[in-house]
């Protein structure tokens, strides 16, 4: 008999609000959470922005509720020239407050046997530690990015340590701990977080519908438009990154680098797409890089998010797709360029799990944050165009075979029962076999 009748999840960015890869995972992971979970009751709780959302809707078949928020907070919460600053933060910070307590009514309001709360990130943990120890509701607590606690370079202050804070005590009040990849595992460990708790589930991807991968015609005529559309030369190499205009993303290594690559290919353009955070100086700092170095007439940069459909357009464009982060949660980027068969390149903060298939590589990987090693990798890759299509090729087998939906919400479902069977037997939840390792959690509900 299923101990998982109810899942209730809790998660501050959701579509059409879109800062980053999370909003676009709650919305894949909740849609093929349905369509192949029938039998769950599965509600979303998201933040009301922008703030002409109706408070209950629905998205692929599932019910989303967006608490109340007071109409002058929302005015003024999102101002992109004061994000960052001290009122910014100061506003965000109640819009966050009254997010969570308008989370935390509903849960009172709708708790049943079976149920198990999942919490995403750190800014919804305040429901989820008052789900866990008011309500005794089993809380998942998935953990997608640490970057503010433990990353060399935080793009967000935390001068009062209050987002570290919480992480580490949704951590320990959570049944159990979901990340991405076993290197975050394995960094959350190093932090003090309970490595019996921690179970990696990658996540999915998938293509967006009508999607002929095997159309070299597309990809030619693709390329010609977006030339065209930047004004490049029409024999021009493509190179693409795609992300945040941030230190932590690489994109100025890789601007720095763009010379060197230019001297030996005086073909190669390169498109960025992605903006910095709002209230921050990432988009000045790049536009004035780029001026500094002498590449505007071989540079593209959006200072925008692009619909999931230019973005694909622009990696069938690509000879070369470059993500240098010197830190990366999971990056789904990454896998999206791969999956249509364009050689990447990535940093060295990406997962092992990503750039090798357990045989050979799938993609390049840097193992510094250098210019001069990025140059010379990007600029080999684009002097041999037989090993670049194989090594994509080899990449979108590696994306088929292990970066499905499927096995991705299989194995999440099978850590929502690990919880509540624990919650129902009044146990902690079982140490995985290798001891101070995090487990890496499989549909099937078992643990390697």
């Amino acid at each position: 008999m299923p101990v998982l009748h109810q899942v209730t999840v809790v998660c501050h960015q959701f579509p059409p609000w879109r800062m980053g890869g999370l909003a676009e995972y709650a919305e894949r992971c909740l849609h093929h959470l349905h369509r192949r979970r029938g039998d769950l009751r599965l509600r979303l709780y998201t933040m009301n922005h922008p703030g002409d959302q109706p408070r209950h809707g629905v998205s692929g078949g599932v019910p989303v509720v967006r608490p109340r928020m007071p109409r002058w907070l929302g005015r003024r919460l999102f101002d992109p020239h004061r994000a960052l600053s001290a009122r910014g933060q100061g506003l965000f910070a109640i819009a966050l407050i009254a997010f969570n307590l308008g989370v935390f009514l509903g849960l009172c309001r709708g708790r049943r046997r079976g149920s198990v709360v999942a919490v995403h990130d750190w800014q919804s943990t305040p429901a989820g530690i008052l789900a866990a120890t008011l309500l005794r509701l089993p809380v998942v607590y998935h953990v997608h990015n640490t970057e503010q606690t433990m990353a060399p370079q935080p793009d967000v202050a935390d001068p009062l340590r209050i987002i570290g804070a919480c992480q580490r005590l949704m951590a320990g009040l959570a049944a159990l701990v979901v990340v991405p990849t076993p290197e975050m595992g394995d960094l959350l460990v190093r932090h003090g977080f309970a490595a019996h708790k921690i179970r990696v589930v990658p996540h999915g991807y998938e293509d967006p519908p009508g999607t002929d991968r095997d159309a070299p015609a597309d990809r030619a005529a693709t390329r010609a438009e977006l030339l065209a559309e930047a004004g490049f030369p029409a024999d021009s190499l493509v190179l693409v990154f795609a992300g945040r205009l941030s230190p932590v993303k690489g994109v100025h290594t890789l601007l720095r680098a763009l010379p060197d690559i230019a001297r030996w290919h005086p073909a190669a353009r390169l498109f960025l797409l992605g903006t910095g955070l709002p209230g921050t100086d990432q988009d000045a700092v790049v536009d004035r890089l780029v001026a500094q170095l002498g590449i505007a007439d071989r540079t593209r940069v959006y200072h925008r998010h692009l619909s999931r459909e230019q973005v694909r357009r622009h990696y069938l464009a690509a000879d070369l797709c470059l993500f240098p982060s010197t830190y990366e949660p999971f990056g789904l980027v990454s896998v999206e360029a791969m999956a249509l068969g364009t050689p990447v390149l990535l940093g060295s903060g990406f997962s092992a799990t990503i750039g090798t298939d357990g045989v050979r590589p799938t993609a390049l990987r840097l193992t510094t944050d250098r210019p001069d090693e990025l140059a010379r990798l990007a600029g080999n890759l684009l002097a041999d165009a037989e090993y670049a299509a194989e090594l994509g090729a080899r990449g979108r087998r590696h994306v088929e075979r292990s970066f499905g939906w499927s096995a991705s919400v299989d194995a999440t479902v099978a850590v929502y029962e690990e919880a509540v069977t624990a919650r129902r037997a009044g146990r902690p939840v079982p140490a995985p076999g290798k001891a101070g390792r995090p487990a890496v959690a499989d549909p099937a509900g078992e643990h390697r």
